[in-house]
């Protein structure tokens, strides 16, 4: 019995280290601007911004020298000089400006720090001729649209899903 306790012990040490070692792990970089914050791996790099404040890329690093598909996150901020569009008017128009050329693998209502906005997973053939998964989130928020996209291969999306969803999950408009 006495063994028991020490291996039920010894578990939930294991299991407390590796969840503090998980989190540490994404706690490394930190965007905090007028209109939005995020939290991002440190493994994740910046690679292309308008000084942060209306657009950012971040890239993965390559997981392998045969890796040709960098996954990467972006967030765009576009004025659209009125306030107040109505959600079901901009999903009538994210509807058919993506559903036109892409596979559609879901569409749904999300609700995000008490914005309304629209999450899309669809597939698409990039410039370059290859395939990508795409999931986009749509927020409108006064006379600014948010528009937060990852974006990976196909075959390694469900790989990268804790990746993103712990962005998603510590991405804040303000």
């Amino acid at each position: 019995m006495k063994w028991f306790f020490e291996l039920g012990f010894l578990f939930f040490v294991t299991f407390c280290y590796s969840q503090q070692n998980a989190e540490n792990a994404y706690d490394k970089l930190y965007i905090s601007e007028k209109k939005y914050s995020l939290l991002f791996p440190s493994n994740w790099y910046l690679k292309k911004t308008d000084s942060l404040q209306k657009s950012f890329i971040l890239l993965s690093e390559k997981s392998s020298p045969n890796d040709n598909f960098i996954e990467n996150i972006s967030l765009r901020i576009s004025d659209m000089g009125y306030s107040n569009i109505k959600p079901k008017m901009l999903k009538k128009i994210i509807d058919r400006r993506i559903g036109v050329t892409n596979e559609i693998i879901s569409n749904r209502k999300v609700i995000k720090n008490n914005v309304t906005g629209q999450e899309i997973v669809y597939k698409t053939m990039l410039d370059d001729g290859r395939f990508a998964t795409i999931l986009q989130y749509y927020f409108v928020k006064g006379s600014d649209l948010f528009l937060l996209t990852f974006c990976s291969n196909p075959d390694e999306y469900l790989s990268y899903m804790p990746v993103y969803q712990y962005i998603y999950g510590n991405f804040d408009i303000r």
